[in-house]
């Protein structure tokens, strides 16, 4: 047997080709290939990004102020356990006053100096511990702006 190599004819664009037996002619239409274009992300496709930088910049900004108040905090609780007699203090209901007593859980003050009366607080009850002559006020506004 003889064997018939039959190869299928390469066809061009614009080529037709009529198969056997009365076939229609067809033309050969390009194969075209559509390249798709993305667009470019938003802005609002990295929403995960724009939360973590927002979360970043309030922990290195937003945060320190709250940082500076826990400190001062912390400054004034050891001022009101350091107190000794004669240190000038201001209650929590705005009465100035020096102190003249104290045990573990009170605080006597003398509101004049130059009356004999005397007041017995609870040490909760002290707002502020005012600052012995030649030491730096924690409280003052120049203070704070360092």
């Amino acid at each position: 047997m003889a064997e018939s190599t039959s190869e299928a004819p390469v066809i061009t664009q614009g080529q037709t080709t009529a198969a056997a037996n009365g076939a229609h002619a067809t033309e050969v239409e390009p194969v075209v290939t559509a390249e798709v274009q993305e667009a470019p992300p938003s802005i609002w496709s990295n929403w995960l990004l724009w939360a973590v930088i927002a979360m970043w910049i309030w922990f290195l900004f937003g945060n320190k102020k709250r940082r500076l108040a826990k400190a001062q905090e912390k400054k004034e609780r050891e001022r009101r356990e350091a107190l000794v007699k004669g240190d000038k203090l201001i209650t929590i209901g705005r009465m100035h006053g020096t102190v003249v007593g104290l045990t573990d859980t009170t605080v006597t003050i003398k509101p004049d100096p130059k009356s004999d009366y005397t007041m017995t607080f609870d040490r909760q009850a002290i707002f502020r511990v005012l600052p012995r002559p030649g030491e730096e006020d924690p409280a003052a506004p120049e203070a704070a702006a360092k």
